[in-house]
């Protein structure tokens, strides 16, 4: 399957959950995207501890700077707002235009989104699956 991975699994390597590097290393096909990159970076730049800040920015550099990166057209704006305004609307969930943005590329790619908020990926018929749930159950 093609996983585009999401920002809260991302966080979740850096924070050395155990169950990450088995699954990120088992898969054939891992993406991100470039709002991806930008959610990640943003946490990391808003850690007012310089410690954590300087292993967030060494996760970056040794895991997420290197995975290919999913585009983003831009039909796919127009896509993820109705995607998560639907979604908000009929009260299935309430994604971030961000959440619906990287929806609309996974769909468009074929991609599944690997995420922990998979009720908001769902609410807006998009596959997904919380891996770090999935194997450790």
């Amino acid at each position: 399957m093609r996983w585009l991975i999401d920002s809260d699994v991302l966080i979740e390597g850096e924070r050395e959950n155990p169950a990450f590097l088995p699954w990120l290393e088992s898969q054939d096909e891992v993406a991100t995207a470039d709002i991806v990159r930008g959610e990640f970076l943003l946490g990391v730049y808003a850690i007012g501890d310089a410690a954590k800040r300087q292993r967030g920015e060494l996760f970056y550099r040794n895991r997420i700077r290197g995975l290919a990166s999913l585009s983003c057209e831009v039909a796919d704006y127009e896509a993820a707002a109705r995607m998560a305004g639907e979604a908000r609307r009929t009260g299935k969930g309430t994604p971030s235009l961000a959440d619906g943005l990287i929806a609309a590329i996974a769909l468009r790619a074929g991609a599944a989104v690997a995420t922990r908020n998979t009720k908001d990926f769902k609410a807006m018929g998009c596959p997904c699956a919380n891996p770090l749930e999935d194997l450790s159950s």
